[in-house]
């Protein structure tokens, strides 16, 4: 009888160190899963922030040139564009629903006119010059991932078409 009571004992303590050890191993691969999409949504943005800077770059310089392209954006962010060159324009009528942020960051003249925002993320860019259509910017929502848009070469800058 002092035996099985012990075996008993002894099982017990196996269950509680099997659970302990799987345990463990859940929330390294939940943190290990996290730090991984983290490092995706990081890589994402950076090859826009290029792919971005590139094309305006490309096209502004070829006078009466215009491209459509698509850029893919991380998760549910948004994209948004500014003309700095307006930047007074903007900020003299804003919408009702303009993110305090980018407020922020325009009214301290930083230089950054891409603004990619959502929930979880809020990066900012220079993108090199562009020009837009009243109201001088604009906030692309992504469709399957994806925003599209017009670049025109408008010799010194770029202008973005926010027409579909």
């Amino acid at each position: 009888m002092l035996k099985s009571k012990r075996a008993q004992l002894n099982n017990i303590f196996i269950y509680v160190f099997a659970l302990v050890v799987i345990g463990f191993i859940f929330i390294m691969g939940y943190n290990y899963i996290t730090a991984t999409q983290e490092d995706i949504t990081r890589t994402d943005l950076i090859l826009l922030k290029d792919k971005l800077t590139s094309d305006i770059k490309a096209i502004s310089s070829d006078y009466g040139s215009s491209r459509r392209v698509s850029y893919s954006v991380p998760g549910s962010a948004e994209l948004c564009l500014f003309d700095l060159d307006k930047k007074d324009e903007i900020l003299s009528n804003p919408p009702a629903d303009f993110d305090l942020l980018i407020k922020d960051i325009l009214e301290s003249n930083v230089k950054k006119n891409i603004f990619v925002t959502s929930p979880s993320i809020f990066e900012s860019y220079y993108i090199g010059d562009i020009e837009i259509n009243e109201p001088y910017f604009h906030c692309f929502k992504p469709l399957a991932g994806k925003v599209s848009f017009v670049i025109e070469g408008a010799g010194n800058k770029a202008l973005i078409s926010t027409n579909p």
